[in-house]
């Protein structure tokens, strides 16, 4: 079952995954995977007030936050996705965000947002272009990351957190 895309116009935040894992697609959720630190961290952060699973991934939209993925097919990892893949989920990628707008994009893994913009990336706030949202990229929350720990990848949400808190106090 393939996850839904949770998008509208106006969000405040839209994550981006690379794709969905196994467990993402069995469920038709966002982050299903065991020992998959996306959903704590929302949390832990204060992104949002009150802990959500998989399970009610939805809910993201009543805290003005969506989610997609730049590749619709599920897989093991970003391994498995072939070069031309990522290429045209980048591409159809730019079209979403350029419909609906948001105010800022997190990209939920280093290389993605790479493949996305054509050019090598930090983690974090990325430079910011005339008309582009404001792009933010953090370590991948999938247990896989090992180069990063849980708490190393909670100091990118807390920076988000901040960073949308100035954005909404901005409107």
């Amino acid at each position: 079952m393939p996850t839904s895309d949770y998008l509208r116009p106006g969000l405040d935040l839209v994550f981006v995954g690379i794709n969905p894992g196994m467990a993402s697609e069995k469920a038709g959720r966002h982050y299903a995977g065991p020992g998959n630190h996306f959903w704590p961290l929302l949390y832990e952060s204060g992104i949002v007030s009150e802990p959500l699973t998989y399970r009610e991934d939805e809910r993201v939209l009543e805290y003005n936050i969506g989610m997609t993925n730049m590749v619709v097919r599920a897989s093991r990892g970003l391994h498995e996705l072939m070069i031309n893949e990522l290429r045209e989920g980048a591409k159809a990628l730019r079209k979403k965000l350029q419909s609906y707008q948001p105010k800022i994009v997190c990209f939920n893994g280093k290389r993605i947002f790479e493949i996305y913009a054509g050019r090598q990336a930090a983690m974090g706030l990325q430079p910011r272009e005339p008309g582009e949202p404001i792009y933010f990229v953090m370590p991948s929350t999938s247990p896989r990351g090992a180069s990063y720990q849980k708490a190393d990848k909670l100091v990118f949400f807390q920076q988000l957190k901040e960073l949308l808190d100035r954005v909404r106090s901005e409107a």
